[in-house]
């Protein structure tokens, strides 16, 4: 029987995942630079030295923020991401992009290129394996990445695209979706795959087309542990979208306070009504699954900087 357990870290409007199994360990996402103090005593806290790989799902700094200095003080084997080609028509944070944060985006890409570099690190580029089924051993486990290509740089350079040439979209557009079955349970870790309702189809319902990509694969009709999509904000858990994957576990990496703007809880529990939410304001949780699924959560300070909200 397969054992894994998922940390799902104190990270607000951020991921930073870890995967342990028979004492391996890999990321999925790093979280945001600020992070990195709490992010360095929990790995030190555990004794960890060596990760197998980490998995950036897209670069926006609230995934990649970390990654250059968890290269830097750990023996990192592999490093998976897709290329950036700086054509975001938008930031991170939602607004109008320009020369200044594409400048920046390039600057801390290359900075963790040249640390994985400077620490033998391999790099694997998956946007550029000639397969689109891109599977991942971690000890005894498999993880599946579901929307590997490089959405944003083939339309850029299609002449025959609507978008040619131009920077339109969402580095979110281009992320990484991942699913894990073990034993019995399936896992799908949204990072921050979109549910758009736009009329353009390369980017419309990203989050559903994976979902049922996964289920035609598997013949399965749920998910047990979902992490939510987007942190749980921006429109990204539709009522489709939220029946689809019919959650027994969503971890949300966000505080619930910040999602009242969207019926993120609503669709959730309609979907499924004993669904449990986990949100990670102030507590991280490990989740542990072997012939069943085990929550512990662990209360910390949070070092998430915002304006109060009463």
């Amino acid at each position: 029987m397969k054992n894994l357990k998922i940390h799902f870290l104190n990270t607000i409007w951020s991921d930073a995942i870890i995967l342990e199994s028979n004492n391996h360990f890999a990321f999925v996402d790093t979280g945001s630079a600020f992070y990195y103090p709490m992010i360095k005593k929990h790995l030190d806290d555990l004794n960890i030295n060596t990760i197998d790989f980490i998995i950036i799902t897209h670069f926006h700094n609230d995934h990649y923020g970390c990654c250059h200095k968890i290269l830097s003080d750990y023996n990192v084997k592999t490093l998976y991401l897709k290329r950036y080609y700086g054509l975001d028509g938008s930031t991170s944070s939602g607004y109008q992009s320009n020369e200044e944060y594409i400048e920046n985006e390039f600057k801390n890409y290359h900075l963790i290129l040249e640390n994985a570099n400077q620490n033998n690190t391999n790099i694997v580029f998956i946007d550029e394996l000639e397969s689109d089924n891109i599977q991942i051993e971690f000890d005894n486990h498999t993880l599946d990445l579901y929307h590997v290509s490089n959405l944003l740089n083939n339309m850029y350079i299609d002449p025959t695209s609507n978008f040619y040439q131009q920077k339109r979209f969402n580095e979110n557009f281009n992320c990484l979706g991942i699913f894990l079955k073990v034993n019995d349970y399936n896992i799908f870790l949204g990072a921050d795959v979109t549910c758009s309702s736009s009329d353009i189809p390369e980017v419309k319902e990203l989050s559903i087309k994976m979902i049922n990509q996964i289920y035609e694969k598997y013949n399965i009709n749920k998910i047990h542990i979902y992490k939510s999509c987007h942190h749980g904000g921006g429109g990204t858990n539709t009522l489709p979208l939220c029946k689809l994957i019919n959650p027994d576990y969503v971890v949300i990496t966000n505080t619930a306070r910040w999602l009242d703007n969207w019926p993120t809880f609503n669709n959730l529990k309609e979907a499924n009504p004993n669904v449990q939410i986990l949100t990670t304001d102030y507590q991280k949780y490990f989740i542990e699954i072997t012939d069943s699924i085990n929550i512990t959560k662990q209360i910390e300070d949070s070092l998430f900087i915002t304006l109060k909200k009463d």
